[in-house]
């Protein structure tokens, strides 16, 4: 297992590359179509910066490798296993985004990409680790929800930080 846990924050860096790379070019092309079609989650991501975005997946990432450290030295496995698996369902959802609005998403390759490399990952660990059902559920739902309250921090960086930049003078 102490090797297995480092490849929650290595899919995690190439996953959000991706989206750090993507998102604000897609943004400005398909502001338009989100207004119209989903203004509730264009208005998520107004105002947007990628160096609020880079600052938003520095957080997220801290997170995720003090899980990590937590996991490797404490041996307890079940907040790493809920947030990993709380990861795999964020990549089910941007595979979903992509498909409802029948267009490439920031995102979508590597979640293609990481989606089963995760599965597996998890399937082993929890083999490994000899977890019952009830007790994947339960660090599932816990990491599900740390992970959509921290969605909303991570909003907040991203609204933060560019409102600064905006008012910065260089």
């Amino acid at each position: 297992m102490q090797e297995i846990i480092w490849i929650f924050p290595i899919l995690f860096i190439v996953h959000d590359m991706e989206e750090i790379m993507g998102l604000g070019l897609w943004l400005k092309k398909n502001r338009a179509l989100l207004d119209r079609k989903y203004p509730k989650i264009s208005n998520t991501y107004n105002p947007y910066s990628t160096e609020g975005m880079t600052a938003a997946v520095m957080e997220e990432m801290l997170i995720c490798l003090v899980i990590c450290i937590i996991a490797r030295f404490t041996e307890f496995y079940g907040l790493w296993l809920g947030a990993f698996i709380a990861y795999t369902f964020h990549l089910i959802v941007h595979i979903g985004q992509s498909i409802v609005i029948k267009k490439y998403i920031p995102a979508v390759i590597t979640s293609i990409i990481c989606l089963p490399l995760s599965i597996w990952f998890i399937a082993v660990s929890i083999s490994t680790l000899s977890y019952s059902v009830s007790q994947v559920i339960f660090y599932s739902l816990i990491g599900i929800i740390a992970i959509a309250g921290n969605l909303k921090i991570a909003h907040w960086i991203i609204h933060v930080f560019t409102k600064k930049l905006v008012t910065m003078e260089v």
